[in-house]
């Protein structure tokens, strides 16, 4: 890049925006007399702290001899309105050139791909070069290798949690089912038999809640990993929002690419996966694939595909991962949005929970008690349901929620549901076919889940049920009158259970495990 003009002494102009990477922004007529074009990169330095940026240019936002800086480089270098910086040109990052290799369909070596995620973290790249690289994965794919190598890059990119105890285990859902709060009974369970199970978990994109979010109505889930470290040694278990804690920081970045282009390459939902359980230094995980309509994996063969990819790459990792491809057609309890499945979670807990979430959540507990090696093989849902019956997992919930700085003795009926309410009656005899997730959630957003943490659906029917026009099949709660007129239009364009007047068979009290992988090479 010819730039012999430049001048290198620009004052600064701070814009109090984050993009997610270093920008600075300068005056268009100037930085094209110098060569200086859109997505150039310059080095710029105060005081002895350089970064590297990535141009953008305007006519408007600054003048000749001024440098636009937002938020995220303006902190790293600690750049105020006036301060003077020095910019010089620099040539592209070395990932542009990695990135073109895995276009053109080649294998990238472990020292690649770690190169790309070191410079996605130094902020060295735009947007559209992300979202290359990640189009580039989703196209070619990602062999064993580049998988490993991307999740130990990714780990290697934020901190790590050091327990010094073990076994530590974990769990992890890929998703879409609404309602399915397992989580909230399977840490405590676990945590009751002796077992350590720091869990991170995230907050809601697109569903009505998220763990974190469905968690927080009852602590504290925004924790630093010291904060974290010392709550798992004190109860063994803990339930925290991941975004706080810079676990295997990169995936957050990877995430905001991945999202808005509806992107998720097998490798790269792997590698984000396992990273964070490496990064809480766990040895046993189990992951539940749901499946069916409206689920995150809707087929069968992608499920088992999946499936096999965790246990060959958790195995290369020094994890121990078993799999279960489970019914996901349907959401999981009665309460959708953050204080309705609080409220199903605190009932199950307490024994009168909905059967369907009891029965799944015991299932993985189990799962996790013979993997680790805690019970012996065909106990494990045995001891699971007896550590929740007996009581002994509410307790130790209890105990978590207190550590976390809730209140652990708040009561099913002390959490704030909305007081806004509308009934939705069947309009025909017939039989549920199916509670459609995606709609369930729409309607439960529209109600204001999950930013209401009262807001949301409780369904009153399931797949299966026989039902009698004029019989209730849920109701939509909000904390707004405003908010329960968006989610009764919503209700119009979206169908959230369909009935059937042909009468089929009941599926049978085991649906939620129907299915279970095929076995895997290790």
């Amino acid at each position: 890049m010819a730039v012999h003009k430049l001048k290198t002494k620009f004052e600064a102009r701070v814009f109090d925006v984050r993009t997610g990477t270093n920008i600075v922004l300068l005056n268009e007529d100037e930085a094209h007399e110098n060569g200086i074009y859109t997505a150039d990169r310059v080095i710029v330095e105060r005081d002895l702290k350089q970064a590297v940026a990535i141009v953008d240019v305007s006519s408007t936002m600054v003048k000749r001899g001024e440098v636009g800086l937002f938020a995220d480089i303006a902190e790293k270098l600690g750049v105020k309105r006036g301060d003077q910086l020095t910019l010089s040109p620099t040539g592209q990052p070395a990932s542009i050139e990695i990135i073109k290799k895995k276009m053109d369909g080649r294998m990238l070596e472990p020292k690649e791909i770690e190169t790309v995620i070191t410079e996605l973290m130094d902020n060295k790249l735009s947007d559209v070069e992300l979202a290359s690289f990640i189009t580039s994965l989703y196209i070619r794919g990602l062999g064993t290798d580049e998988t490993v190598a991307l999740t130990k890059a990714i780990v290697n990119s934020g901190k790590t949690l050091e327990l010094g105890v073990h076994p530590v285990v974990d769990k992890h859902c890929t998703g879409g089912v609404a309602g399915n709060r397992t989580t909230m009974l399977i840490v405590p369970i676990v945590a009751a038999s002796g077992l350590y199970m720091p869990k991170t978990s995230s907050r809601s994109i697109t569903s009505a809640a998220g763990t974190a979010d469905t968690m927080e109505v009852l602590a504290k889930v925004e924790l630093s990993l010291e904060e974290m470290k010392r709550i798992v040694l004190k109860t063994r278990g803990c339930i925290a929002w991941g975004g706080e804690m810079n676990l295997a920081a990169a995936d957050d970045k990877l995430i905001r690419i991945r999202h808005p282009l509806r992107l998720d390459p097998k490798g790269v939902m792997v590698a984000s996966v396992l990273a964070k359980k490496k990064s809480v230094g766990a040895d046993y995980v189990v992951i539940d694939i749901p499946v069916g309509r409206g689920a995150k994996i809707e087929s069968m063969e992608m499920a088992n595909d999946l499936a096999r990819e965790f246990i060959v790459i958790g195995a290369k990792l020094g994890m121990k991962c078993e799999v279960f491809i489970t019914y996901g057609r349907d959401p999981v309890g009665e309460g959708i949005g953050p204080a309705l499945e609080c409220r199903d979670v605190l009932k199950a807990l307490q024994g009168s929970g909905p059967s369907d979430l009891t029965q799944k959540s015991c299932k993985l507990a189990g799962a996790v008690l013979e993997l680790s090696g805690k019970v012996e093989p065909g106990r494990g849902y045995a001891v699971s349901l007896d550590l929740l019956q007996s009581g002994k997992a509410y307790e130790k919930m209890k105990e978590i929620i207190e550590a976390q700085g809730g209140n652990p003795k708040v009561k099913p009926d002390d959490l704030p549901i909305g007081q806004y309410r509308h009934q939705i009656f069947a309009e025909a005899d017939g039989r549920i076919h199916l509670v459609d997730n995606q709609a369930v959630n729409r309607i439960a957003r529209a109600a204001g889940a999950p930013k209401s943490k009262g807001a949301g659906m409780i369904l009153h029917v399931e797949s299966g049920d026989k039902v009698k026009k004029g019989q209730l099949l849920y109701e939509i709660v909000s904390e707004s009158e405003t908010k329960l007129s968006e989610a009764i239009d919503m209700v119009e364009e979206v169908n959230a259970i369909e009935l059937e007047e042909i009468i089929l068979g009941r599926m049978g009290e085991n649906r939620v495990f129907e299915w279970k992988p095929e076995k895997a090479e290790k």
